[in-house]
């Protein structure tokens, strides 16, 4: 019996501002059924309360507690490997966050000794911050850390932006220097949910429309997938690709259905 929902956002609940039909369902499904759920999501530029206000102004009742992001797994990611201090080219979310636990530094210069540089989806973007990142990658032998792989995020229409992943490969193409990669498909974040809400792997399922993010880290963490086709993937991509759904659906307004199959 499934326990833990563990659920992509952008093309899977919703899609920039509109709730796709039958999400309401859905969370009426769980709690009726005393279902867990929690929020997974790579996107490192806005922090916990924003995604809280805005599922809960969709009609979407949750809490702190329904949200894991990519900038938890950085944060516990640094703590243990004992980081102290880090150039974070990122959105002052994420430098909020980092700076409760870090000291950051906020230019180059070659007298200063880092940990670790780490680069998250950054829609502030100034070209003054990439280059010091990139200049402390090129002159030190310092981690290089980002909060997800994401190529691209998706907005209305259709249509998508630069995120994360793009802009870790234009500063490995700059400094020859790859990126550890956290967030999805690392399969850290579903370990530390697992641990978290004390539950068995085979009583989760991880819900998204990401091959590469959403299904290869339930793939990687050992958890089934439902891959739904109201975002980015699409069945032919679903063929092509290594990692595997174990579900496929049209949207998510299937899932009380599916669940009612295999609970």
């Amino acid at each position: 019996m499934k326990k833990l929902i563990l659920l992509d956002m952008d093309g899977t609940i919703y899609l920039g501002n509109q709730l796709f039909d039958g999400v309401k369902e859905c969370f009426d499904y769980f709690k009726k059924h005393d279902i867990k759920f929690v929020f997974i999501t790579n996107n490192s530029s806005h922090d916990l309360e924003f995604y809280i206000s805005k599922v809960n102004n969709m009609g979407i009742k949750c809490n702190e507690e329904n949200f894991y992001s990519s900038i938890e797994v950085t944060l516990e990611y640094l703590t243990k490997r004992n980081a102290k201090k880090i150039y974070v080219l990122g959105n002052e979310c994420l430098k909020k966050k980092l700076r409760n636990k870090f000291e950051l530094v906020s230019t180059y210069s070659k007298d200063i000794k880092l940990d670790a540089v780490v680069c998250g989806f950054n829609t502030e973007l100034v070209y003054e911050d990439l280059k010091n990142a990139c200049l402390y990658l090129e002159t030190q032998d310092v981690e290089f850390v980002a909060t997800n792989g994401d190529y691209r995020c998706p907005i209305e229409d259709g249509l998508y932006i630069p995120d994360c992943g793009g802009m870790i490969e234009w500063m490995r193409l700059c400094t020859n220097k790859t990126a550890k990669v956290l967030g999805k498909p690392d399969p850290e974040i579903i370990n530390q949910l697992v641990n978290k809400y004390q539950v068995n792997k085979d009583e989760v399922l991880c819900i998204g429309d990401r091959l590469y993010t959403d299904i290869k880290v339930a793939v990687n963490a050992g958890v089934d997938s439902v891959c739904v086709l109201s975002g980015e993937s699409t069945l032919e991509d679903i063929k092509a690709y290594e990692a595997k759904p174990t579900y496929i659906l049209d949207s998510i307004k299937d899932l009380p259905e599916l669940l009612e199959k295999i609970n």
